[in-house]
């Protein structure tokens, strides 16, 4: 899979078996194992408590959604981008990956020059990390055919967690608990190696399943009287007994029962260990399944402290979205990232809540200002809060099929009755609005009055243009109508 997506964006493979293009020896370079990933990536799936620590602080950090804002082309660009690629998953992947690896990688794709999708790197499937001083030079990956591909850091986006010291690659939340420590003994001089938290565990673990199958409830049965045939007989059926089945016999028998030492006591150990995994692990998820004496008020403290690594997480994907993919995005697109900026935002945009006193703020206001909403566009307001409104679709463009508009130096004629069709003995005119300039032109026939022009004039109101004229029409010219009609 690697070895198309690398020839598709143009490398070659080379007779050494890797890439023209990623594969020159970089002799600043050290070489680190990526075997590592396989031993965390065994610590997460393998453990209960750091699977449901991780899924539930991966959801915490994603589970809000996304949305971006900025230029308006940019955010367009990028919202189809987002839309073809998944972007919600890939930071769902992303994110998780960064908490139990502390590193997760993909690949930018580009076709005719344009960025078109991200490609995941299995953390499993890395075998060496090429780096120099301060960053990744190149990944060594090995294919499910078996095939080593190396990778070149060009294209590559790299989510990480944080970094300590000179190092590369970003810390798990749980590195902690992944590491074996060393401890020295002053009387022999010596230094020795204790395991890891996640082997201590294990071990401990698997000591209790050892015990719990060395001394389940077991009795002996001595029949000292009989032997031979007749005991083998009684040894079957004791055998075959189900829970709860006694045995009836008129022998003698001697039933004695094998029990655990009381003394043996590991509560303290347990839950020293349980401490130090809850702690490494940096959530309060588990103490709410595990933990009876967790009050609410516990569980709301130590939610409202979780915020803070959760918004401290959240900051660093923001940052790396927009770095590592957005900017090399836009710029594929032949956009400037600083004059076209976009900002990467964590949850939901937020819509305003309207109330009917918004509504009439808006739309009633005086003669001479024109309003900020249209008269279609209260009436749909209304019918979202719940009034019985039907909205006229197609109203505006079945209106404008019927009106002609003449736009002239002085004013902007809106004709709804063609010339030869007026009785001119029959017209008259009628101001409706002086501030404004508006002028009603009726003609009469078959005993009613209709519109047969409407002048607004820009020596009055210099404001006046088509769109304007438009919105007077869209939001009046129904109620003239019904009025003439009356």
């Amino acid at each position: 899979m690697f070895r198309k997506i690398l020839e598709k964006i143009g490398f070659k493979r080379s007779e050494e078996g890797f890439f023209e293009g990623v594969s020159g020896a970089i002799s600043y370079s050290s070489i680190e194992s990526g075997g590592v990933f396989r031993k965390r990536f065994e610590y997460f799936v393998k453990d209960p408590d750091t699977y449901t620590a991780i899924m539930s602080l991966t959801s915490f950090i994603v589970g809000p959604g996304f949305h971006v804002s900025g230029d308006e082309k940019a955010v367009e660009i990028i919202n189809r981008f987002n839309r073809v690629v998944g972007m919600d998953q890939i930071l769902f992947k992303a994110v998780c990956e960064m908490l139990w690896a502390g590193n997760s990688f993909w690949i930018r794709i580009y076709d005719g020059g344009r960025l078109i999708d991200l490609k995941h790197i299995p953390l499993t499937f890395i075998t060496a990390i090429h780096r120099d001083d301060s960053k990744i030079v190149a990944l060594e990956v090995q294919t499910i055919t078996g095939q080593v591909l190396k990778i070149d850091s060009e294209n590559l986006v790299h989510f990480y967690l944080i970094k300590h010291g000179g190092e590369v690659l970003g810390s798990p939340i749980n590195r902690p608990l992944t590491e074996p420590r060393m401890v020295y003994d002053p009387d022999r001089n010596a230094c020795y190696q204790i395991p890891s938290y996640y082997d201590i565990k294990w071990s401990m673990e698997w000591a209790m399943w050892r015990v719990l199958m060395k001394y389940p409830p077991r009795h002996i049965y001595r029949f000292p009287r009989i032997g031979g045939e007749t005991q083998r007989e009684y040894a079957e059926k004791i055998k075959s007994m189900l829970p709860g089945e006694d045995i009836v016999t008129n022998q003698e028998v001697d039933v004695i029962q094998v029990k655990m030492d009381p003394r043996t006591r590991f509560d303290a150990y347990i839950e020293y260990l349980d401490n130090k995994v809850t702690l490494g692990l940096m959530t309060s998820v588990l103490r709410l399944f595990t933990k009876p004496g967790f009050t609410e008020a516990s569980a709301k403290e130590a939610n409202r402290l979780q915020d803070n690594l959760v918004n401290a997480i959240q900051r660093n994907v923001k940052r790396i979205v927009e770095r590592e993919i957005y900017d090399p995005l836009l710029e594929s697109h032949g956009l400037n990232p600083e004059t076209s900026p976009v900002r990467f935002n964590w949850g939901l945009p937020e819509k305003p809540k309207i109330e009917l006193e918004d509504i009439n703020r808006f739309y009633a206001t005086p003669p001479h200002v024109e309003p900020a909403i249209n008269r279609d566009e209260v009436r749909k307001m209304l019918k979202n809060l719940g009034f019985p409104i039907m909205v006229e679709e197609g109203k505006s463009e079945n209106r404008e099929s019927k009106h002609r508009i003449i736009e002239a130096q002085n004013s902007i004629i809106v004709q709804f009755v063609k010339s030869d069709e007026v009785d001119v003995e029959s017209i008259k005119d009628l101001v409706i609005d002086s501030e404004k300039g508006i002028r009603l032109t009726l003609t009469s026939g078959s005993g009613s009055s209709r519109i047969a022009a409407i002048t607004f004039d820009k020596k009055k109101w210099p404001k006046w243009s088509r769109k304007s004229v438009e919105r007077w029409l869209n939001e009046n010219l129904q109620l003239i109508e019904e009025t003439l009609r009356r």
